[in-house]
Parts: structure tokens; C-alpha cells; sequence
């Protein structure tokens, strides 16, 4: 029984249905004889849901896990990209033994276009890999033959089915009369060869159904009703309806309405796909005059209302997305805080799909290693996700170019604009932040050259120590989405993060045992540092290019500056009152505040209820985190929310010290802004829960902690020092 443990698909070949079918259903006969075990490992060109027998296998939705199925043409995306990458299909293992028996036996997979097939949005060029869906599978047996395996050969057989139109950013279209009638076209299978394509097992978090909202209804003309989810989801909505032979029920979603009419600006409707048709999320279900339950199979839309034109019985709301655990607690005296918690988990549970951490659900949908590497400390913090993030860290790298080191804008690649430092340093800083959280250091291990030559490349794209440029013809950011327009140098952004990815490649060294190579860090951080100050730096000042925009948080980030620049820093964000900031250096801003005696000039700007604060946002109706501080583009965008963790780490002071991973060394050190009176949650960590509560009470403040059996820490806050464990929890200290 050893052998059918080892389930890879080894024989297996790929298999198409013709590129004319919307949703193909591709079959296959097997015979067993009286089995005892049974399983099988699949994969698909698009997504699948397999049936064995009619019986659905597994809940989870969109599968497989995104990635660079293989090799397509680039030259058509929005600027010129030659780089070489790494092909990759995921396969899922399931066990299906008590779905087959004796004798003949049924599998059919059902494909949807998915990623694979993704034709009809294309603001970043031509994302298709192919016109024809396909399958891989192998079906490993135990029966009275012994050990063997079925697998998909070409001797398969292919439908069509009830899905007459699937794409990813605009909607399902279904037919309940196909199915009745069983009118169908038929035909056979053709065998595909993907020579370059590594077949991988998904050790991903699947997709699945979280939970389900009953809707509100705010708006009804007699033909249209418009439903709000009271809070900005992605999933779908679950209609029950007996619609006439031949009529359609119509749903269209978005994030926002106005005057009673659903408002698709931000959400993406001014692209316009191929058809002339613009990109708005909508399904359509056709009836056959019986009761159906009807959902789309193969794609998700992310939206807060939803219109339905049709006649229905009842309605619920799917949330659906990666199903990974909230591990972290937050409460306390501020309603700003406490709803930032809460918006920036939503919004990042929203965002996770295929595998990957996406900038926004709807509009774009894309693995953009800038908004990844900004919320990946916050997200592996407050989210059991460790598996999550190891599959996107192998996207980054299968995602950078082969030959010269480039890292994409987005992982797994997709086209998209972005820069050199805030966005490819995602090859340093995930790893490194996936090592602190985790305790993992294999991927550092395993990809310590590849963040080399993406140092490598940093420095080739560099002129008199300064990172000036990237890919010829193609985007060099340096922040994004500052509340005005960014003005802050893109060349000084990027050399501070370059100089930043410098400190840590010396410390990943450390870990790994591989310092070979510090000397050359060294001098490229020297060279860079000198051009810094040559360039930017204000000797009279002790600030960086003017201090517009946070540039002094990002020279003191890269270990540049003085306590003047610190003062400098602290002086204008206390006058400012809130965030001028782009994405990048917002969480860089807020953590330098924390850590330097700026707890209540941190508050003051994660609270502000003027633009450039997420009172602001919260006063005009958010649930989720606006992309721009003023409300445009997406409002389902994580990336400003990254300082959520400042939450657990500062507020509730839950972190470790610099030299721990996986909190062998853990310090609980809270920050008492002085207009908040009580703070209290916790995190499970690696070795139990943590948690803490603070209360100002006149001029003392209580805390209690809360520790796991047979743990200890260190206590501080002010001068105190204290050595903490379950005998020595809970006590009270003059307010300082």
C-alpha cells in the first residue's frame, strides 16, 4: 500500500478539449475491481472541478493555485519584457475511495477559462496562455489487480456544458436548458505537450466558502433590486429562483452606489475588453422553468452591492476566499483602531485567491510584489498562512528572470507597472519576514542566490551609486499613491530600499552561514549611502530632499541621518496631522514613530478623519481599505492597511527582538497613546497565545498578560524591566 502514497502525476499526459467549447467537460471510463483505496491528482489548464461518479470532490473553488502555466507571448504586454521565467502547474491530491466501487466508474472534469484563458481583460497586454482548457490527471488504485494507475492518455471524451461564457473580470453566463435537455456537443481530446512546465504539488490554502451573509435590501423599481452585503466581500451571491423557459436573471456587483444606480467606477469599468464591452462584474443564469439554486462556478466578483434583474425566491451572499485562520485579537477605546483591524483583515482575506495576495479583488487581481511585500508582515502576524506564503514566495522567484536577475511587478507574472526597490525587493524582504515570523529559513537557504543577483541587477541599473532606472521602455516607481501628487525623488526611494535590501542580505547571510559575499554588500551599500548624501541630504537641515513625503522615514530606514532627522520626522508629522505618505513609506513611518517616542503622533495620523487618515476613510463608508487616501481607484486595496500590525506589535506591544525568529525571544513592550484609555487582544504564536490588556486609570495604568505554559519574556515599558511568565501576569505601574 506504500506505492499509492506517493500520488505525483508521473505518466500522465495533457489533454485539451478544442478551443470552441466556453467550459468543457472533459470524461473518462475506468474499471475497478472491488477497490480499497483510491485516489487521484489533477490539474487543469484553467480551472477544474472534478466529479467522480457525480459526486463533486472537495469544496474548494478555483483550482489550480495561479501561476506562470507556460511559456506565452510577452512582447504584447504594456511595455517590452524578454525575461526567461519558471513554468509551473499545481496539482491537488484527493482522496476519493468513497466515491468509486466495483466495476465501472465515472470521472469528469469540468473546466472554467480561469487565469489560463483570461482573454477578455487586457489593460496589461495580451494575459492569455492559451485558447484550448485542458486536464492532467492520474488515478492511483488498490484493488484485487494490486497497485496501478489510471491516467489521462488521449482516450478521453469531451463535451460541452450549461457555462456558455466564464471570464474571470467580468462574469458567468449559465443555461439550466442545456442540462435538461442534455444538448450537448461531443468530440474528442487532443494530447498537448508543456516540455517546460513543472508539474508541482499545491501545498497552497485553497479557496472555500468562509461564510454567508443575508443581504439588506435598499433599493426595489419592480424589475430591479439592489441588495447591500453591508460590507465590501469577495464571493458571490446564491440566487433561488424558477425563472420562465428562456428567462435570464441578471446580477451585476460593485463597491459602491449612487442615487440608487450601482457605481462600477472603481471596480474597473472604464477598460474595455475586446468586444467593446466595459469591465463590469455580472452573471447571468437562463432558466428552464424549474427551481434551480444558481451561482457561478468558476469565477468570483468582490463587492459590498449587487443589483438583480429577475424574479427570485431567496438570496444569500457567499464570501469566499483563501481559507486561512484570523490568529490576532484587537480592541480598545478607539473606534478608528478598532475598525482599521478590522478593515485591513477583511480586506486582505479578500485579497487572497489562487495562492496569492492580490492588490484588489475585482478591478485587477494581480500578485503585485509591491503591495505583497508592504502587507506580508502584517498578514503572517494576523493570519495562519504560512503555507499561503510559501507558494507566493516560489511565484516571486519563478517570476524573476533567469538570465539577468530582473524581479517582476508581479509574481506570478501578469504584466503591471511598478519600480526596482518598492516593488522587486519582495525577493528580500518576504523571505526575510517569512523567516522572523516562521522560523523557517529554507527559503532563504533555497533562494539566497537568487536575491543575489537581484542585488546584482540592482546595481547594473544604478548610476554614481544611485538606482535609476529598471527594464528599458518599462515603469521605475519610487512611492505610490501619496495623498498629493508624488513628488518625492524616485532615485532616492529606491536606493534607500536598495540600501535597506543591503542590511538585510547581511543578516540573511547570518542565518544561513553563507557571509561570502558581505564584503561586496558592503561596498555597494557604502557607494549608494555616499551618493544619498551627496545628492539629497541637507547638512544645514539634517533632512533628505526637503523632507517631502516621508523621505527622511526612508533615509532613517536605510540607516542614514541623525537625531535631527528624527526630530525633523516627528516635528512635521505632529503639525501635519496626518498622512502625506505613499504605501511604501506609510508602514515605514509609522513603525520609526513607534519606535522613537512618537507613539501619540502615531495615533494621530492612523486615527485623522481629514484625507491622509482612515478616520477619513471610515467616515465615508468604508469597510475595506481605500487604494488612494482620497477615495480613488479600488476600495478594496490592503496595502495602506500594513500598519495594522503596529496594532498587535506597538499598540499591544506583542513582538520579539531583533535577533529571534518565531518568537524564541519575545518582549511585550505596549505604546499608551495618551488619548486612548484601554487597549486589549493577542496573537497565537508559534508557542501558544499572547495576550494583553492595558487600562489607564488616573495617572497608573494596569496591564494584564496573558502567556502561554511554560513561556517567559521580557516586560518593558518606560524605565520598567521585568522578566514575565504565568506567575507574574498581572500588576500595575504609575503612568508615565
Amino acid at each position: 500500500m506504500s506505492n499509492i502514497l506517493d500520488c505525483k502525476i508521473k505518466r500522465a499526459k495533457w489533454i485539451t478539449a478544442p478551443s470552441s467549447i466556453a467550459a468543457p467537460v472533459i470524461g473518462r471510463q475506468f474499471v475497478l475491481d472491488r477497490p480499497k483505496e483510491c485516489k487521484i491528482a489533477v490539474s487543469a489548464l484553467g480551472f477544474f472541478t472534478a466529479y467522480v461518479n457525480g459526486v463533486r470532490i472537495g469544496n474548494e473553488y478555483f483550482r489550480p493555485s495561479n501561476s506562470i502555466f507556460r511559456e506565452r507571448n510577452c512582447k504584447t504586454m504594456l511595455y517590452p519584457i524578454s525575461d526567461e521565467f519558471t513554468y509551473r502547474c499545481y496539482y491537488s491530491v484527493y482522496d476519493i475511495t468513497e466515491y468509486v466501487h466495483d466495476g465501472d466508474n465515472l470521472l469528469e472534469i469540468a473546466l472554467g477559462d480561469g487565469w489560463y484563458r483570461q482573454t477578455d481583460r487586457t489593460a496589461e497586454g495580451d494575459m492569455s496562455f492559451g485558447d484550448a482548457l485542458g486536464t492532467i490527471f492520474e488515478i492511483f488504485v488498490s484493488d484485487m489487480n494490486g497497485v496501478h494507475t489510471v491516467y489521462s492518455d488521449g482516450s478521453e471524451w469531451c463535451r460541452s456544458s450549461a457555462i456558455l461564457y466564464s471570464q474571470l473580470f467580468y462574469g458567468e453566463r449559465y443555461d439550466a436548458r442545456i442540462e435538461r435537455d442534455g444538448n450537448y456537443t461531443y468530440s474528442g481530446v487532443t494530447v498537448t505537450e508543456l516540455l517546460d512546465t513543472i508539474l508541482t504539488e499545491d501545498d497552497s490554502v485553497p479557496d472555500r466558502e468562509i461564510r454567508r451573509i443575508k443581504p439588506k435590501m435598499v433599493y426595489s423599481d419592480g424589475d430591479t433590486v439592489i441588495y447591500d452585503a453591508c460590507e465590501n466581500i469577495s464571493g458571490f451571491a446564491v440566487i433561488t429562483a424558477s425563472p420562465a423557459d428562456g428567462e435570464e436573471i441578471r446580477i451585476r456587483y460593485s463597491e459602491n452606489i449612487n442615487n440608487n444606480n450601482l457605481d462600477f467606477e472603481t471596480t474597473g469599468s472604464k477598460y474595455i475588453n475586446p468586444q467593446g464591452v466595459p469591465q463590469i462584474m455580472e452573471d447571468v443564469f437562463i432558466g428552464d422553468g424549474a427551481s434551480h439554486e444558481f451561482s457561478p462556478k468558476f469565477v468570483w466578483h468582490s463587492f459590498r452591492y449587487f443589483e438583480i434583474k429577475g424574479n427570485i425566491d431567496l438570496v444569500y451572499v457567499a464570501v469566499i476566499h483563501s481559507d486561512t485562520d484570523v490568529i490576532a485579537e484587537f480592541e480598545s477605546s478607539s473606534d478608528e483602531l478598532n475598525r482599521l483591524f478590522d478593515a485591513y483583515l477583511r480586506t486582505q482575506l479578500d485579497n487572497m485567491h489562487c495562492g496569492v495576495p492580490s492588490d484588489c479583488p475585482h478591478r485587477e487581481r494581480l500578485g503585485y510584489t509591491g503591495d505583497g511585500q508592504v502587507c506580508a508582515p502584517a498578514a503572517m502576524l494576523m493570519l495562519d498562512c504560512k503555507a499561503f506564503y510559501r507558494k507566493w514566495i516560489r511565484d516571486i522567484f519563478d517570476s524573476q528572470d533567469k538570465v539577468g536577475g530582473h524581479v517582476n511587478h508581479t509574481a506570478p507574472f501578469a504584466g503591471g507597472g511598478g519600480g526596482p526597490g518598492g516593488w522587486g525587493n519582495a525577493a528580500i524582504t518576504v523571505p526575510y519576514n517569512y523567516y522572523k515570523q516562521f522560523g523557517d529559513k529554507k527559503p532563504l537557504e533555497q533562494y539566497y542566490n537568487n536575491m543575489k543577483r537581484w542585488i546584482d541587477y540592482l546595481a547594473s541599473r544604478s548610476e554614481n551609486g544611485l538606482v535609476v532606472r529598471e527594464e528599458d521602455g518599462g515603469w521605475c516607481l519610487g512611492d505610490w499613491a501619496t495623498l498629493d501628487p508624488t513628488v518625492i525623488p524616485e532615485p532616492f526611494v529606491n536606493t534607500c530600499l536598495f540600501i535597506r535590501a543591503l542590511m538585510y542580505m547581511k543578516e540573511i547571510s547570518a542565518i544561513i552561514g553563507n557571509t561570502q559575499d558581505n564584503d561586496r554588500f558592503d561596498a555597494l551599500r557604502a557607494a549608494a549611502e555616499q551618493s544619498i548624501y551627496d545628492r539629497y541630504y541637507n547638512k544645514e537641515t539634517s533632512s533628505f530632499a526637503d523632507g517631502v513625503q516621508g523621505a527622511d522615514a526612508f533615509a532613517i530606514y536605510a540607516g542614514l541621518g541623525n537625531e535631527k532627522t528624527l526630530e525633523n520626522l516627528i516635528e512635521k508629522y505632529a503639525k501635519l496631522g496626518h498622512f502625506d505618505t505613499g504605501f511604501l513609506c506609510t508602514p515605514i513611518l509609522v513603525q520609526l514613530l513607534f519606535d522613537n517616542g512618537g507613539d501619540d503622533v502615531a495615533y494621530k495620523l492612523l486615527t485623522s478623519h481629514e484625507p491622509g487618515g482612515f478616520g477619513y476613510m471610515f467616515d465615508n463608508n468604508a469597510t475595506t481599505i481605500w487604494e488612494y487616501w482620497r477615495g480613488w481607484g479600488s476600495h478594496n486595496h490592503p496595502m495602506f492597511g500594513a500598519s495594522a500590525k503596529n496594532l498587535i506589535t506597538s499598540v499591544l506591544g506583542i513582538s520579539q527582538k531583533d535577533t529571534s525568529a518565531a518568537y524564541t525571544d519575545m518582549v511585550i513592550a505596549p505604546h499608551t497613546p495618551h488619548d486612548m484609555t484601554y487597549a486589549k487582544g493577542g496573537v497565537k504564536t508559534p508557542h501558544g497565545k499572547v495576550e494583553v490588556k492595558w487600562h489607564r486609570d488616573g495617572t497608573k495604568i494596569k496591564f494584564e498578560i496573558k502567556l502561554p505554559e511554560n513561556f517567559s519574556c521580557d516586560f518593558e515599558y518606560g524605565d520598567i524591566r521585568r522578566r514575565l511568565d504565568r506567575s507574574l501576569n498581572i500588576f500595575s505601574e504609575k503612568s508615565l
